[in-house]
């Protein structure tokens, strides 16, 4: 991977109901330096959100179970309203109600192309057109 580690440590949720997609995301993040929470589905994920005291972003897929990726992100922008999301869309599938101003990274994608599309997020969460 060409991307150094970033100098801050931020506090990323991570969640994908893919285990293996879920890891790669994970282990690509922590070795850019982040703090990384992973979840395996939609109420992990929100669990994490409710309980964590602060968290930079939320990286998340569309199907996750009983709440689902467009749900998840309404609900943590109710209780974070300046909560940076990312959503990661795989294959064909459609955005599933993402909210609007949400960007979407879809599949396949490199690395590099995710730690970009994060630095972004994270450098300004306005910088991809919230």
């Amino acid at each position: 991977m060409a991307t150094p580690p970033s100098s801050k440590c931020w506090r990323i949720i991570a969640t994908d109901d893919n285990t293996s997609k879920l890891s790669a995301l994970t282990e690509t993040l922590r070795a850019a330096g982040h703090c990384v929470f992973a979840a395996y589905d939609g109420e992990s994920a929100l669990e994490l959100v409710t309980l964590l005291p602060h968290v930079d972003l939320l990286v998340t897929d569309t199907r996750l179970g009983a709440v689902d990726g467009p749900e998840l992100m309404r609900r943590a922008r109710a209780m974070h309203p300046d909560l940076p999301v990312l959503h990661v869309l795989h294959g064909s599938d459609s955005d599933g109600g993402t909210p609007p101003g949400v960007p979407t990274l879809r599949e396949p994608f490199t690395a590099d192309q995710l730690l970009s599309v994060v630095g972004r997020l994270l450098a300004s969460p306005n910088a991809l057109g919230e």
